[in-house]
């Protein structure tokens, strides 16, 4: 048995095929609970509620942009008068409270970041050897980690940056003691450097 459609083009297409069928074979269906013309008048019916269901959402559509723009309009006028006022106001901010408004803000200025936590190797193989390291609790928010190496007491040099907490060095000399420590860097500077950490490959 064929299925009835359930999609609204796929019923609209068979009313269409049903009431040119019932009106051509209408001695084998003389007497159908709805007629032919009954069924059409609610096809014609279905199709300009839906040309109507289409010029809504148009023009929904199109009051929604106005009503967007219309905001960005009103936006920007209440910035400018608010500019004038602030100017207006000069070192009597207090005066802006009536406006609905009020001074503006000082900036906090962003602290460095803190210590880096639980230094340590992760793994290490014959020229190589990760580390790995958590995140300060305290300080400002990161921007990059600054790893450095020591190979001679005292002489700190740079050794790579990182924008994750475990960094993998390559490449590094046999036999010689390598200490390792990690910054915690962004626009502010430089945060205390974490635990050193010692490998010898």
């Amino acid at each position: 048995m064929a299925r009835f459609p359930e999609t609204e083009p796929e019923i609209a297409a068979l009313a269409v095929l049903l009431v040119q069928g019932l009106r051509e074979a209408a001695a084998d269906f003389p007497a159908p609970p709805v007629s032919a013309d009954e069924l059409e008048a609610k096809l014609d019916a279905y199709n300009a509620a839906g040309g109507r269901a289409v010029a809504a959402e148009t023009a929904a559509r199109e009051q929604h942009a106005a009503k967007d723009e219309a905001l960005k309009d009103l936006a920007k006028s209440i910035r400018v008068d608010l500019e004038y006022a602030e100017f207006a106001a000069g070192d009597r901010s207090e005066k802006l409270n009536q406006l609905g408004w009020g001074p503006r803000r000082d900036r906090t200025p962003l602290p460095p970041p803190g210590e880096v936590r639980d230094m340590k190797i992760a793994a290490e193989g014959d020229t190589w050897v990760i580390l790995n390291w958590k995140p300060p609790v305290d300080g400002g928010a990161v921007g990059v980690y600054q790893i450095q190496r020591m190979r001679e007491p005292g002489a700190w040099e740079d050794a790579t940056i990182s924008t994750s907490t475990e960094q993998l060095m390559s490449n590094q000399p046999r036999g010689v003691e390598l200490s390792f420590r990690v910054f915690a860097v962004n626009k502010a500077g430089a945060g205390q450097p974490g635990a050193t950490v010692t490998v010898v490959l």
